[in-house]
């Protein structure tokens, strides 16, 4: 607590002072700032209230989202239950009204001139004879007969006159009133007509019958229609399967003009009315609704109240509600426990929070007996340890920054020193008429400015050859060898390139390579297909090893290098940070026939400026 003593005492630096009270007014300030707004937002400055506002928003979010997704779930689930159900309803009903249908037409079938009865109708109206056409007349009854005794679900069948309005051959009495045009009809081709579900036509029948009507033409030029009715049981499916679902469903049967031939709840759908549905399902008018066509050319359709389809959907909103309200207390029940657990560390914690506004850095160790604030008060009390130590860090940062701004003068001043020492050397040389001290000591001072970064040129590839030359001129002042340089002169000499990539290649050449009166060639030309500068530079030295070679082409420094090619790692660094993967640098050495170092930069659209 040595810090903490020089703390309350006033001994700290005047910096230190400064920058606490810099946080103290900038804390204080934050907290006002997020006080007034939290004010305007809410209206609310007790974190107690705001705990109860945001914890009865949030249960009540949660409530409101649960009662959405429930809903929706359910409201899904009930339509594809519904749906489904009814299309299979409707699939059971149109497969059982066609398969009457077919059977009925089989029967008129027969009933035709090409038919087994028929024929007898033909023999019946030929035959002059009494006692034949008697005989005749039995035997059409009976095989009318016998063919609705072999179909069970057949009722009446007969021909009827148009011309005299009277039936024959009836297997049953038919009622006093019938009237044969009095019959609707909800499909029909040619002389082939279908009549919906209606009161059968025998006298002593309660039934509901579906009919066909068939018009045929006999060689005696007389014309008769052949009527034939067979039980049918749509309403009674119909009334089932809606007590079976406590759901009133209507069965509808149309024409193909949408017109209601048929309609198990005739109040609703009365014959005659309008109803044209596009597709297979829908609503109209309140109702949920699934069509299918039928290949005899009528449209039968199930429709089934909105109303019964959300009766479900709407005793579930009822318990939704009980639900909420038991939500409900249970939140503030525990809103309000929340508020016992935590009012009191709040009030510790704010009391901290004031002392250490106030300068006073003292750890007091608080136990609540709730882990979380106990854990909170002991960080509270490492921070202040952390807020002494950075005081004291702050001071010797600043103390080392002041250190670290007199060395950068220091450097600063030494290349200045060392360039104005080596102007003056120029100077004396020219004045004393020395040639080739001045040329050295100027190519010297060029090499400098540009590797210090002193110069004010952009590093090209033509200021780097400018460089290289620099360099040589300067080597050869003191070593005996041949450069042969051959630069192909353009545009791509003026592109951006790596700063210092090709002195210390020539370098390695110079000083590793060549032997005495070596010989050092250097190629620079473009390929403008590939959009590349070709460098090369080979040297007539002792060249490389294999092992040797292999080192320096390793990426990564090998040990075994002695503390070589650190030139071409340079280089290599140099490319890949500029260039990417998009520039190459290859070496190729035999030992005693010299060494070939090969790069390839881009000058193109994708080259970076």
């Amino acid at each position: 607590m040595r810090h903490q003593r020089y703390f309350n005492r006033g001994v700290v630096g005047v910096r230190g002072n400064r920058l606490m009270d810099s946080w103290t007014a900038k804390a204080r300030h934050l907290m006002t700032d997020l006080h007034r707004l939290s004010l305007n937002a809410f209206g609310i400055s007790s974190l107690r209230k705001r705990i109860v506002v945001f914890l009865t928003a949030g249960i009540l979010g949660c409530s409101v989202l649960m009662a959405a997704v429930s809903y929706n779930a359910i409201n899904t689930m009930q339509q594809n239950k519904i749906k489904t159900s009814m299309s299979f309803d409707l699939y059971q009903q149109s497969m059982k009204l066609a398969q009457i249908y077919n059977n009925l037409l089989q029967v008129t079938q027969q009933m035709t001139p090409e038919g087994n009865v028929g024929h007898l109708m033909e023999s019946y109206s030929s035959t002059g004879d009494s006692y034949s056409r008697y005989l005749l007349k039995l035997n059409i009854s009976y095989n009318i007969g016998l063919i609705t005794f072999s179909n069970p679900a057949m009722e009446l069948a007969m021909y009827y006159s148009p011309a005299d309005k009277q039936a024959a051959y009836s297997n049953l009495p038919l009622r006093e009133d019938f009237k044969m045009g009095s019959l609707l009809n909800v499909a029909g081709y040619a002389d082939i007509q279908y009549q919906p579900p209606h009161l059968s036509l025998c006298r002593f029948s309660d039934d509901q019958v579906v009919s066909v009507t068939r018009e045929i033409a006999f060689s005696d030029g007389s014309r008769k229609v052949i009527y034939v009715e067979a039980k049918s049981d749509i309403a009674t499916d119909i009334d089932a399967l809606s007590r079976s679902v406590n759901m009133p469903y209507v069965l509808v049967l149309t024409n193909r003009e949408g017109e209601v031939q048929y309609s198990s709840n005739q109040g609703i759908f009365s014959p005659g009315r309008n109803l044209i549905l596009n597709g297979t399902s829908g609503t109209t008018d309140g109702y949920l609704w699934n069509r299918a066509e039928s290949d005899y050319g009528y449209g039968m359709t199930l429709l089934l109240p909105v109303a019964s389809y959300n009766h479900e959907l709407y005793a579930w909103k009822n318990h939704m509600v009980l639900i909420l309200g038991i939500a409900l207390m249970v939140m503030f029940s525990i809103a309000l426990l929340l508020l016992r657990l935590i009012n009191r560390p709040l009030r510790m914690f704010e009391s901290e929070m004031e002392a250490l506004g106030q300068g006073h850095m003292d750890a007091m160790p608080y136990r609540t007996g709730i882990s979380e604030f106990d854990r909170l008060f002991d960080q509270f009390d490492k921070m202040k340890q952390q807020i002494q130590q950075l005081i004291v860090d702050v001071e010797q940062k600043e103390k080392r920054r002041h250190q670290l701004e007199i060395e950068k003068l220091a450097y600063q001043i030494n290349p200045h020193f060392l360039m104005n020492a080596l102007n003056s050397v120029r100077w004396l040389a020219v004045m004393h008429q020395q040639a080739d001290i001045d040329k050295f000591v100027s190519s010297l001072i060029f090499l400098l400015h540009y590797n210090l970064g002193k110069s004010q040129e952009t590093a090209t590839l033509r200021t780097e050859t400018k460089v290289m030359r620099a360099y040589l001129d300067l080597q050869q002042m003191r070593y005996d060898f041949e450069v042969k340089l051959d630069l192909v002169e353009g545009s791509y000499l003026d592109c951006p390139v790596a700063r210092f990539i090709l002195q210390p290649i020539v370098e390695n050449a110079v000083c590793h390579g060549l032997d005495e009166h070596g010989k050092l060639d250097i190629s620079i030309s473009p390929d403008d297909t590939a959009q590349i500068a070709r460098i090369v530079i080979r040297d007539d030295g002792k060249g490389l090893s294999r092992e040797m070679l292999a080192l320096l082409q390793r990426e990564t420094p090998d040990p075994r290098q002695m503390g070589r090619g650190i030139g071409l790692r340079y280089v290599r660094s140099m490319l890949q940070s500029f260039y990417g993967d998009r520039a190459r640098l290859h070496i190729d050495s035999t030992p005693r026939q010299g060494t070939t170092v090969t790069m390839h930069l881009p000058y193109g659209k994708e080259n970076p400026m």
